[in-house]
């Protein structure tokens, strides 16, 4: 009743899907960093947003490598330029992204300024609803960036001093009450395995009420016929040790033909 799979029928890949997150501020760490500051701590957040997002064109550009950010063969355009000596840097907790924040899909929406951010899928933040822009052709422009997002560290940082309505500046967003919301990644790997049944093979049946009770293992007489063909309800997986493992269960009994070769094909995400 066991067969063994063979390379060509068992496959794995993976795919990306996301979920929906909406934070506030009580969901996330928000730290200012300050250069050049007589408190160590802000000095301390500066000089890791420094070394690990933007220090660029160093010894220490391993970090955008491994981050994924900066103009370094990733396909990404990200502008790291706007890094002044004043900023907030924010912190989503992994358990709320996961592998990583979607591209595309970050808003913040600050309550307390009124402004509204988001990404432009390559690691930029811009204001949407920005009155003060130093380009006005386009509010998505280089020039109106006022921060980044680092995707896959699930990090924000608003780094632009300026003013965007002229009474609010960037600086004070995220230092009140605010709302993210974005697409966490989770990557879906899937196994598949492809049960076949020939024709002369798997016939037999283990359901014991098909049985007679003398214990001899012959069916009983009214299911000898050949209009009584053995049904396939489950297929199981077992390991090296004839262990069961898994099984998947059909929606509905299938008669096992002895005339045309069967497929069964597994599917397992985990």
């Amino acid at each position: 009743m066991l067969k063994q799979f063979t390379p060509e029928n068992q496959n794995t890949y993976e795919y990306k899907a996301h979920k929906s997150f909406t934070l506030t501020q009580a969901d996330v760490t928000r730290h200012q960093f300050l250069n050049n500051s007589s408190n160590e701590v802000s000095k301390s957040y500066y000089d890791f947003a420094r070394v690990n997002f933007y220090l660029s064109g160093s010894t220490d550009d391993k970090y955008a490598e491994q981050f994924n950010i900066g103009n370094d063969g990733f396909g990404y355009n990200t502008f790291l330029t706007k890094f002044y000596d004043t900023g907030s840097i924010v912190f989503i907790p992994q358990n709320k992204f996961d592998v990583e924040i979607k591209r595309g899909s970050f808003q913040l929406i600050d309550t307390t300024t009124n402004a509204i951010i988001v990404d432009d899928s390559n690691g930029n933040l811009y204001s949407t609803n920005a009155t003060f822009s130093q380009s006005v052709s386009a509010l998505s422009s280089s020039d109106n960036y006022v921060g980044n997002i680092f995707y896959n560290v699930g990090a924000f940082a608003i780094t632009e001093t300026a003013s965007f309505d002229g009474s609010q500046n960037y600086t004070d967003v995220t230092s009140g009450d605010y709302t993210i919301t974005y697409k966490g990644t989770t990557v879906v790997n899937t196994y598949e395995w492809t049960c076949d049944a020939v024709p002369d093979e798997l016939n037999n049946t283990t359901n014991v009420t098909v049985f007679n009770s003398n214990g001899l293992g012959q069916l009983k007489d009214n299911l000898t016929s050949s209009n009584f063909p053995t049904y396939i309800t489950e297929v199981g997986l077992y390991d090296e040790q004839n262990s069961l493992v898994g099984y998947a269960k059909l929606s509905k009994a299938i008669p096992k033909s002895q005339k045309i070769p069967m497929k069964f094909l597994l599917r397992m995400d985990y």
